[in-house]
């Protein structure tokens, strides 16, 4: 009798949740709120300065992919790829103004998992290394 390989069991649930078993897909892409991870913070910049510094970011970042820029909205869109897997992780950063200090703007973000029921603490790592990659852009100008 063969020993039992860790590892097979991963393959099985990785198919299972890419492209094997429907009922497990459905469950993997309906949003679940363990596969997301959501921040509010208050920067102290313009709200100009940071939507130029949140686009950069995703361009900086070494995970991070820009997606969309809506300066209207005030909101950029990107993604982050696990670096074994290569899961996709949507990334939405919405800012506003704080009202009464035009020095301050308030950023929405929102990390989650394109796959699975859980993401074992990736969306919450997305959010800390974006705002680590904007933090430090904001900073340096």
């Amino acid at each position: 009798m063969s020993a039992w390989k860790p590892w097979l069991l991963l393959a099985v649930l990785l198919l299972a949740l890419v492209g094997g078993i429907p009922a497990v897909q459905a469950a993997a892409l309906s949003g679940s709120p363990n596969n997301r991870a959501q921040e509010e913070v208050v920067l102290p910049a313009s709200p100009e300065q940071v939507l130029r510094a949140a686009e950069q970011a995703f361009q900086v970042w070494k995970r991070g992919e820009l997606g969309s820029v809506d300066t209207q909205a005030m909101v950029v869109k990107g993604i982050s790829r696990t670096n074994f897997f290569k899961f996709v992780d949507d990334i939405t950063v919405s800012l506003s103004p704080v009202e009464g200090d035009p020095g301050q703007t308030r950023l929405q973000i929102t990390s989650v998992g394109r796959i699975g029921e859980y993401d074992f603490g990736g969306n919450r790592r997305n959010i800390n290394e974006y705002l680590s990659t904007l933090r430090l852009l904001l900073q340096s100008g």
